[in-house]
């Protein structure tokens, strides 16, 4: 991808994503990763707190998340509600798992979260654990909506405590893998690596589904939580180059106009010839 960038103060530009990449390849967790877990580790464990202040925004992303699962992933979905198949998901980004609550654990039954964030994987834990659970049905995190969406025998099953680029998936475990504001804080080699190696954790039918802000053009940094945007055209080669097949594009279109857009991308690995 050779398109100019930004960072979000519009103070510091960037030939290419190279050029950005050059800056901080000496000491990456130092320069790179290390300030996004701390900028986490600073928020509040609830929804409104991974949310970024805007909690309200819960009911509507997951909505529509589910409305583009349904339409993705209908065969498979399909196969689980008769019995067939027993879905297991991957949450990556997990935050306080609540994707994993509010629309993973309805569909999947069995679903691993990974998060960086020791703080906010602790409230995810605390609220998905099948120990954890009060009997009553109820959540207690307080951006949740109250009552369980899941059926009976879905439960989370494993917590990573670390970032994508570290992770390596067990082989052949994953049906349905869920990348959601998660990308963003990956360079784009760690990201090409993640890929490769998620590829052997995949089922031969299995869906990718990565959700994710997109800019106009080029790229946007973000310094105070160490994240990259991308637009759509540099996602787009950014999968290509992973080897991964866009089966669905789609705005998020209820969000407020003065945020980045939202797209979400449904992916499978392109079959070796």
């Amino acid at each position: 991808m050779e398109a100019p960038g930004w960072d979000g103060t519009g103070n510091e530009t960037y030939a290419s994503p190279k050029e950005l990449w050059q800056r901080v390849e000496g000491d990456k967790d130092a320069a790179w990763y290390t300030p996004a877990v701390a900028h986490w580790d600073k928020q509040p464990a609830t929804y409104d707190g991974v949310l970024a202040g805007l909690g309200h925004l819960n009911g509507c992303d997951i909505a529509e998340s589910r409305s583009f699962l349904k339409k993705a992933f209908a065969r498979q979905l399909e196969a689980a509600l008769a019995g067939e198949r027993r879905l297991v998901g991957l949450d990556c980004g997990a935050g306080v798992g609540r994707v994993t609550e509010q629309l993973l654990l309805s569909r999947c039954a069995q679903v691993d979260l990974i998060e960086p964030s020791a703080h906010l994987l602790n409230a995810a834990r605390a609220t998905l654990a099948p120990s954890a659970s009060s009997g009553d049905g109820c959540s207690s995190n307080g951006g949740a909506s109250g009552e369980r969406r899941h059926p009976p025998g879905h439960a989370a099953a494993d917590f990573f405590q670390m970032g994508l680029q570290a992770f390596t998936p067990a082989p052949g475990r994953y049906d349905l893998v869920w990348m959601q504001w998660a990308l963003l804080y990956l360079t784009d080699d760690d990201a090409l690596a993640f890929f490769e190696r998620l590829k052997a954790g995949m089922k031969p039918d299995g869906l990718i589904v990565i959700k994710e802000n997109v800019c106009a053009a080029g790229f946007v940094v973000d310094k105070e939580d160490s994240s990259l945007t991308r637009s759509n055209q540099y996602l787009l080669q950014l999968f290509k180059r992973a080897g991964l097949v866009v089966m669905y594009n789609v705005l998020q279109r209820s969000f407020p106009k003065e945020l980045f857009k939202v797209r979400m991308y449904a992916l499978r690995f392109r079959a070796r010839s």
